[in-house]
């Protein structure tokens, strides 16, 4: 039996040819890749119509002949509309690719009729290593250029690939680089490796420390970012499975009618949610710091920012209502009494929606994380150390870089408790009725301990409200914003998800305005 039976064949023998412009990669582009990328986790165009596959450069990572390549692929989609996805490809043959199947099935792209088969090359240690050292030592090939930064070993650490689920590559080399291979690359500055310099020229000590990136620079064409090195953090894990974690033994407490434990843990979680709004706010005062480099120099947030969020908030809503009313006999009873509630309390929204061009204009914006939530943050022992500053990746670098109220990140946070309440109560299905009360209460003083150390670290600054009604009325456009969001995505993905920002904006009606 054929073991790569399902792998489309190639016709040459000599893999090398795939490299090459000609026959076989016109092959490759039109029958290998729109199959190979569909079963991609960090491929984020499932969801739409791809009309063609075409590799715009195959660029060696080294002057050996048998180097890996890093194919820069342009998808473009029927709605006329493009994207450019970053694959590294290599050969293997006999051993190699006997070990591959075993090991890494999923790297599999094509193999070839007489023997051997092309794959992702992430899972190459000797192309992981030598990503690396063209970073550290500076040095360029062909179109690729390598910028370092401190901190970066002379020689590559043994390296492994994450197996997560993400828009982009992980690669961590001994216990000391992480590096980020990204998938979907565009020209331009990336804010990811931009935020860290920026951090790390100004001492800010909550991020991890920039070790160097790696570039594409064609000609007459701004660069484009593929990798980022950053050094390590010990951590244990990210802050959401930590609220997880936190969260369940909390539950399991109550369950076992152990009340006195379950209020030590919550006390504690409490002062660790209070240290990460501490966090959050000291990252914003250092993003607005800078009034020289335009690029970070706080502005004024002007009637016309909250014009455009009246707009995008309206035409969320649209689509929103358009698809719950399709979807809603296909959802379960109580969500679909929820997504009922939410398409009646429309008028509701509407007047909510046409308020924001009478919010308060008296604060500035600044650059943001622009993607914030608990899964961005380390939990590094007693401390948080924030993370992936690159933002929504499918928006446009021009959108992931410009400047906003910094409310928006804490709305975000917020909503990333309301989240983890709710997942943390789905592992006990049976016990819903008597846990969702505790987990709501948990919900708000999680969210009151982070906004109350948030809005005591930035007291007096700029990009602040001052007056505090003011400042709610900001915060809950950007919430409503964001819950929104959360609807279309659950949608979209997560359908069993559904009920958690659906119950987010029943809250935020019942909130004063």
């Amino acid at each position: 039996m054929n073991p790569h039976a399902d792998l489309f064949l190639l016709p040459e023998t000599a893999g090398q040819q795939v490299f090459a412009p000609g026959e076989i990669r016109a092959l490759l582009e039109r029958e290998v890749l729109p199959g190979y990328f569909a079963r991609c986790r960090w491929f984020g165009g499932k969801a739409r119509e791809p009309r063609s596959f075409a590799v715009r450069e195959m660029v060696a990572v080294s002057p050996a002949a048998d180097a890996a390549r890093l194919a820069l692929v342009e998808i473009a989609y029927a709605d006329g509309a493009s994207e450019t996805y970053l694959l590294p490809l290599q050969c293997a043959a006999g051993p190699p690719a006997e070990a591959l199947e075993r090991t890494a099935r999923a790297s599999l792209i094509a193999r070839f009729r007489e023997g051997g088969v092309l794959f992702d090359a992430v899972e190459d240690a000797g192309f992981r290593a030598a990503l690396l050292a063209l970073i550290a030592q500076g040095g360029e090939v062909g179109e690729l250029r390598g910028v370092p930064g401190r901190g970066l070993p002379e020689s590559a650490p043994e390296s492994r690939v994450l197996a997560v689920e993400q828009s982009n590559t992980a690669i961590i080399f001994g216990d000391s680089i992480f590096l980020k291979l990204y998938r979907r690359v565009e020209e331009g500055v990336n804010p990811d490796a931009e935020m860290l310099r920026f951090f790390g020229a100004r001492g800010f000590p909550h991020v991890p420390p920039f070790r160097g990136a790696l570039e594409f620079r064609g000609a007459g064409r701004e660069p484009l970012l593929l990798a980022l090195a950053t050094g390590m953090i010990a951590n244990d894990g990210d802050a959401w499975n930590f609220t997880l974690r936190e969260l369940t033994r909390q539950l399991m407490c109550v369950r076992a009618g152990d009340l006195r434990e379950a209020e030590r843990i919550e006390a504690a979680y409490l002062a660790r949610a209070a240290q990460l709004g501490e966090r959050t706010g000291a990252l914003h005062h250092a993003l607005a710091a800078e009034v020289t480099d335009v690029d970070f120099a706080p502005e004024p947030l002007r009637a016309a920012d909250f014009a455009e969020l009246a707009e995008t908030t309206l035409a969320t809503l649209a689509q929103v209502r358009a698809r719950l009313r399709i979807r809603l006999d296909e959802l379960d009873p109580a969500t679909r009494e929820l997504a009922a509630g939410l398409l009646a309390a429309e008028p509701a929204l509407l007047a909510r929606i046409a308020a924001l061009s009478e919010l308060p204009v008296g604060a500035a914006k600044t650059r943001t994380h622009g993607d914030y939530h608990l899964g961005q943050v380390l939990n590094a022992g007693d401390d948080f150390v924030i993370i992936d500053f690159e933002g929504e990746p499918a928006k446009s670098l021009a959108e992931r870089r410009r400047k906003r109220s910094p409310l928006r990140d804490v709305a975000g946070m917020l909503r990333s408790f309301h989240y983890a309440a709710h997942s943390a109560l789905a592992a006990f299905p049976e016990h819903r009725p008597e846990l969702e009360p505790h987990v709501e209460r948990w919900h708000e003083r999680a969210g009151e301990a982070f906004l109350h150390a948030w809005t005591a670290t930035t007291a007096g600054a700029a990009f602040a409200p001052a007056e505090r009604t003011g400042r709610h009325r900001l915060l809950d456009a950007f919430l409503l914003e964001k819950a929104l969001y959360e609807v279309n995505y659950e949608l979209n993905n997560r359908p069993a998800w559904l009920g958690i920002p659906l119950r987010g904006i029943a809250q935020i009606l019942r909130a004063q305005p």
